[in-house]
């Protein structure tokens, strides 16, 4: 068995056991023990938990993006020790020369979590400093001052600006699935945005130019 093999096993033992169990309740222990690996095993492949957690997404959102864009769109992080970033996390499709369709990405990022939403829902209501869903702010908040760089486009935005912006829409974007995923009376996290798909990037490149009107005044 390859590493990959192995490491799917894991991954899949997990959230089978959190479908019977709490996360929290779930051990390093549990999952030894339905696999048949050794501890050593665990811990050569995965830190913790929360390093799991995180690898589960990066696989799950990673196979979706392949599925639906051509390699030429997917982002990928610079090469780390970290074994997730073999996997795309993000897009860059342009619409325009300062313009940005991400719209089936927040689709496929929906999808994921759809796909596993009980196990989802409740790594997501972890808070701890190395939670999936801090996980996710510090994956995204770069790729989203990259995005705001794109449609700037040379012009002059100040960097608290910037910073302003990227945190603003990563936390949107983000808290939008993680109170999505967490509502009774939902059955789909997908599909609800109609022509509002691309609010994320349509609104950053409303708010930039509205912003350079005011300094060309």
């Amino acid at each position: 068995m390859n590493a990959l093999s192995t490491m799917l096993l894991i991954a899949e033992t997990f959230v089978e056991l959190c479908e019977e169990t709490p996360l929290k309740k779930v051990s390093i222990s549990d999952i030894i023990a339905r696999t048949g690996k050794n501890r050593k095993t665990f811990y050569y492949h995965f830190e913790n938990k929360d390093c799991l957690i995180t690898w589960i997404f990066r696989y799950d959102l990673g196979q979706e993006l392949k599925r639906c864009f051509p390699e030429s769109a997917l982002v990928y992080e610079e090469h780390t020790n970290d074994s997730a970033s073999m996997f795309p996390y993000y897009i860059m499709q342009k619409s325009g020369v300062r313009s940005l369709d991400h719209s089936k990405f927040f689709d496929c990022f929906g999808k994921v979590l759809e796909s596993r939403r009980r196990f989802y829902t409740q790594a997501l209501l972890d808070n701890n400093p190395y939670s999936l869903r801090n996980y996710l702010y510090n994956l995204y908040l770069p790729a989203l001052r990259r995005d705001i760089h794109t449609i700037l486009a040379n012009r002059y935005l100040p960097e608290e600006n910037i910073q302003f912006l990227a945190e603003f829409y990563t936390c949107a974007f983000l808290y939008y699935h993680i109170r999505k995923c967490d509502q009774p009376g939902v059955e789909h996290l997908t599909g609800q945005s109609g022509p509002f798909a691309n609010i994320i990037h349509s609104s950053i490149e409303m708010q930039i130019k509205e912003a350079q009107l005011r300094r060309n005044l």
